[in-house]
């Protein structure tokens, strides 16, 4: 196996109490309780497709809630998979010291700086 795999499915767990933290006040209707219901299964075959490289992506969801601006919103399984990608890229990656938004790099102050 890869290793970029292996790292991939290392980081399913903390994906996984991520993913609950974020959607923790979701509606009862939300795809992330069946996840949680169904939590050993789901991460069973989930690791099965990962290993076959047989994942497919589904479609962003909208939704618009009546006083916000329209969210766009990845379904439960596909968040997971997205961050565990994320956080096993993450440590491969060099960001650069332009990258304001990133947290020691300076922020907004610097930002504003370097317009005037």
């Amino acid at each position: 196996m890869p290793v970029a795999m292996q790292a991939l499915l290392r980081h399913l767990d903390a994906a996984y109490h991520w993913l609950r933290h974020q959607r923790r006040d979701f509606p009862a209707t939300a795809d992330v309780w069946h996840m949680r219901r169904h939590g050993p299964s789901e991460r069973q075959r989930l690791q099965a497709e990962l290993r076959a490289g047989s994942v497919r992506l589904g479609p962003l969801s909208i939704i618009t809630p009546a006083d916000r601006e329209p969210l766009h919103l990845w379904g439960a399984r596909d968040a997971l998979i997205l961050k565990a990608l994320a956080l096993a890229v993450a440590p491969r990656l060099v960001l650069s010291p332009h990258c304001l938004h990133v947290k020691g790099h300076g922020g907004l102050k610097a930002a504003v700086r370097r317009v005037q």
